[in-house]
């Protein structure tokens, strides 16, 4: 787990440092190595506009999908489903699942919410990012997150799961789906998480 800790916060270091300052949010407070230092814009399935930084205060499941997939992303989206269902209820009452859309053009805020009904996952805690091509594209580089168009409808992506603490730090990636479950759910639970 150290080698991916090292390889996201290097990643995340070198995309910070490339960044003009004017797209840096106002992150005060927050560890220099936070994916929410990087300032843009998102719509969720409900249309709300929102920054990254606005994610800050929870641990949070991370990964990029796309709803028109119909190889992996089921996959992905069962692992999460897996994942949430098998940790301790006072755990995952503070973790939120988040999926950002690789497919800005089709994946609209209405159709991921419709997608999230379709899916069965209305009910619970998911939220669904939808940014421009060049937002996602940054924020997919940040976390190692690779992918490309194939064809015409089809994009080959990376298939990884990130897990953030509450101020937005790396501290588990899946890098595929081949992964023992375990140890997403090991570094869940090993996480600082206020039980209320």
């Amino acid at each position: 787990m150290r080698t991916h800790q090292i390889a996201g916060l290097t990643c995340v270091l070198a995309f910070l440092i490339s960044l003009p300052a004017t797209i840096l949010a106002d992150t005060t407070g927050l560890p220099d190595n936070s994916i929410y230092h990087l300032d843009s814009e998102w719509r969720d399935q409900e249309g709300q506009a929102l920054t990254l930084s606005e994610l800050a205060g929870r641990p949070r499941l991370l990964s990029f999908v796309y709803t028109y997939c119909e190889h992996t992303c089921p996959m992905i989206v069962a692992r999460l489903e897996m994942v949430t269902d098998t940790i301790p209820e006072p755990v995952r009452n503070q973790l939120q699942v988040t999926l950002v859309s690789l497919d800005p053009e089709r994946d609209t805020p209405e159709r991921l919410k419709t997608w999230l009904q379709e899916k069965g996952l209305d009910g619970r805690d998911w939220l669904m990012l939808h940014g421009d091509p060049d937002e996602v594209l940054g924020f997919a580089a940040m976390l190692g997150v690779r992918y490309r168009p194939m064809g015409e409808r089809d994009i080959a992506h990376s298939n990884m799961i990130t897990l953030l603490d509450a101020q937005g730090v790396v501290r588990y990636q899946s890098k595929g789906l081949g992964d023992d479950p375990a140890e997403i759910n090991d570094a869940i639970e090993s996480l600082e998480v206020p039980t209320d």
